[in-house]
């Protein structure tokens, strides 16, 4: 489990637990790849009954004590087995405990990273006042002085951002612990959320992502160009955890989702124009209601249709 991204490696570092529990998973790992190398019983017993049996055809002399000798080889393969049995069992549950307490209290270390994204965002800005309009090294070298240095550090920058993010993600999606099948933080989840450009800006809409934004998550390549975007939109952020993750993506979608006993589904409201009312049949002997006979007799409608001949009647047996 060692570290070789410095933001995340300072981000852990902010934890004394998380720092306390990697160092002892990494002696752990380390232990039990030192161990000596060794052969299980069963080989290192047989290993030396057919040496005493070889040297019985060949020189036909018998190894005294082959009985002895085959037990301390089994007894001495035993002891290492078991040895190596406890450091494996010992790396696997300092492992899942690393892993555990990092779910745990990621919140403070990715608090510290939203601490470095500002500053990382801040100094980008001020570089890019210093910039102006150059976009390029070439440009950058034929205006000299301040705008090379500019240059330079946005290049640091971007590096700075990249190792931000990769942080932000792998506390987001911790591994597998041993014999755990699946998580509600699985990684391909977390890659598609990541691929779909979510977790970079508050307020992100999937049907309204600027395009700047959608080709630096899906190619993990951050440029000067994105970093003094994102570094002027105001709204970037980092996660403070998997549920408040969870809610903005939940939030982008243009449609609300609803769940059933299969999971989400995709409500899509259909408008159904409703169709005109057809003008009611009056025919010549139709005749106005009369509901109140002290008044005088209401004149009778226009007829407008005239009655069907009556159809013959199909007698079936």
């Amino acid at each position: 489990m060692a570290v070789t991204n410095p933001e995340l490696a300072a981000a852990l570092a902010t934890v004394p637990e998380i720092a306390r529990a990697e160092k002892t998973a990494n002696e752990a790992e380390k232990r039990l790849r030192e161990h000596r190398a060794g052969a299980e019983p069963h080989t290192a017993r047989d290993r030396v009954i057919d040496e005493a049996v070889s040297a019985l055809t060949s020189t036909g002399k018998w190894t005294a004590d082959i009985g002895k000798k085959a037990a301390a080889a089994y007894q001495s393969a035993m002891e290492w087995e078991s040895e190596r049995t406890a450091l494996r069992r010992a790396k696997d549950a300092a492992r899942d405990y690393a892993i555990g307490v990092r779910e745990a209290l990621a919140g403070d270390a990715l608090a510290y990273l939203g601490r470095r994204l500002d500053e990382t965002l801040s100094a980008a800005r001020e570089a890019g006042d210093v910039l102006g309009d150059v976009r390029t090294a070439d440009e950058a070298i034929r205006a000299g002085g301040a705008v090379v240095e500019a240059w330079s550090r946005l290049q640091g920058l971007v590096v700075d951002l990249k190792n931000v993010r990769e942080a932000q993600w792998d506390l987001l999606s911790p591994p597998l612990r041993t014999g755990q099948l699946s998580s509600l933080t699985n990684r391909p989840t977390m890659l598609a959320w990541r691929n779909a450009g979510h977790g970079e800006i508050r307020g992100f809409r999937v049907d309204d992502a600027p395009e700047i934004l959608l080709d630096a998550a899906r190619s993990r390549r951050y440029s000067v160009d994105y970093v003094l975007w994102l570094s002027r939109r105001g709204t970037a952020y980092v996660p403070g955890s998997v549920e408040e993750l969870t809610d903005e993506v939940e939030a982008a979608k243009p449609e609300p989702i609803f769940y059933d006993d299969n999971g989400p589904v995709t409500l899509r409201v259909i408008e159904t124009p409703i169709p005109a009312p057809k003008a009611s049949e009056v025919y010549a002997h139709s005749r106005a209601p009369h509901l109140n006979y002290s008044d005088p007799a209401p004149v009778n409608p226009n007829p407008n249709a005239t009655p069907d001949d009556p159809t013959a009647p199909v007698w079936r047996y």
